[in-house]
């Protein structure tokens, strides 16, 4: 993936030469190393010694029974620099105030710093430390070390260069699930009542929903169509898997949509309600465990990836509400729910590549799409018909008080207009 935004190509050094790079000769001034901050001057230093470091990020997964292991690169390591050097001469204190201040400017991949090494070239780069070390015995001279990090490509910038119209769509992760899922060494037993479980979670979920009754019917189908496939003996995980993506997703689709059908101002207020009812169900999904007996290690494999298929399409199930809560929502309940999202992430397995890749990149859209969103700390709603102060309170999930303070209300028994509250 990084490499459509970033080439782990190094600079071209200035010659290919090292005498000629270095200029070490007696007609020209030796070339120096030196550091820019953004917006800044190069400050020149000495060059002593330079490490760098690179590599891939391999994920090894290790097997039972001496089954050997498996090795998969995921993606490139963040390259780093570790440059030791001096400051040295009769005014070197100067220079190094100059080269302090200059690390301390803020950096990052949109504006980085710049590193520039003779027989390297020029580096941009994000300053993580850096140290000075002056000794009373050597006088007119300080060391200095500077770690740094290669710089890379901001999350905005990815997004905008990859097809944000897909990556805003979480259905689409849980196709890649799918997908993978159809390739295990299902066993079959386990598989269907892997499934049967994961039909009862499903439809607890729906029992929560305050919604209207044809909608109700439609995600209770969609979830009877799990059941439908265990009855007929269909025993292919991909089918099962879609299912299951299908009954989801149609919960998700209809508490997004709830708003857009209400005919009352009950429902249209139990709408915003039933978003965080079937979010923070689906974001529980770390901790669920199906209720399956596995006899055999072909049986544990088997409720093992199941119970992983069922977290991965919660998760995006979840992103997919969220994406659509950022003017629902204020920032501190958000980040309660980043946190919550964060967790059932890092509960997946995620060996393979493909929905590795699937899974950062949806958490990378549904970042941006949260930064740039209008969130505030006060909320305001118009309230279409009147409502009293008390149903208001409690489906805003606002204090009475605060409300009385953020409006001017003078009626408690109705309440119309638009409405502040956090």
């Amino acid at each position: 993936m990084s490499e459509e935004y970033f080439s782990i190509d190094l600079p071209v050094p200035y010659k290919e030469k090292w005498r000629e790079a270095y200029r070490a000769d007696k007609d020209d001034n030796p070339r120096l190393s030196s550091y820019q901050a953004p917006d800044g001057n190069p400050i020149p230093f000495i060059y002593k010694s330079l490490d760098f470091s690179g590599g891939q990020a391999v994920d090894t997964a290790e097997y039972p029974f001496f089954g050997l292991w498996s090795n998969e690169s995921l993606n490139h390591k963040t390259q780093a620099l570790t440059v030791h050097g001096y400051l040295r001469g009769e005014y070197y204190l100067q220079q190094r105030t100059d080269l302090l201040e200059a690390l301390t400017v803020s950096t990052s991949d949109d504006d980085p710093g710049f590193f520039d090494h003779p027989l390297w070239g020029r580096f941009k780069v994000v300053v993580e430390s850096y140290n000075v070390t002056e000794s009373a015995n050597e006088n007119g001279q300080c060391e200095l070390t500077l770690t740094l990090k290669r710089a890379g490509v901001s999350l905005e910038a990815r997004a905008q260069v990859l097809n944000s119209q897909e990556l805003a769509k979480p259905e689409n992760t849980a196709r890649t699930a799918c997908g993978i899922f159809a390739k295990i060494n299902a066993e079959y037993k386990a598989l269907l009542r892997g499934f049967g479980a994961i039909k009862a979670l499903l439809l607890t979920v729906t029992s929560i929903l305050q919604l209207p009754q044809n909608i109700l019917n439609g995600i209770t189908n969609e979830i009877t169509g799990i059941s439908n496939l265990i009855e007929q003996g269909i025993q292919s995980p991909e089918q099962l898997a879609r299912a299951l993506v299908n009954a989801t997703f149609a919960i998700a689709a209809a508490v997004v949509s709830v708003r857009e059908s209400a005919q009352s101002v009950e429902k249209y207020f139990s709408g915003r309600n039933n978003k965080r009812a079937a979010l923070l169900n689906f974001l529980s999904a770390r901790n669920v465990t199906l209720d399956v007996e596995a006899a055999t290690i072909w049986q544990e494999e088997t409720k093992k990836a199941t119970e992983n298929l069922y977290r991965t399409v919660s998760l995006c199930a979840s992103a997919q509400i969220i994406m659509s809560m950022e003017e629902d929502t204020n920032r501190s309940q958000m980040e309660g729910y980043w946190a919550l999202y964060s967790k059932l992430e890092n509960s997946l397995n995620l060996e393979d590549p493909d929905m590795y890749q699937a899974i950062v990149e949806m958490r990378a859209a549904l970042s941006v799409k949260l930064r740039q969103s209008g969130m505030s700390r006060e909320l305001k709603k118009t309230l279409e018909e009147s409502v009293p102060l008390l149903f208001l309170s409690h489906y805003l999930g606002c204090d009475e008080y605060k409300l009385r303070i953020m409006n001017s209300i003078d009626d408690s028994f109705v309440l119309s207009g638009e409405v502040s509250y956090v």
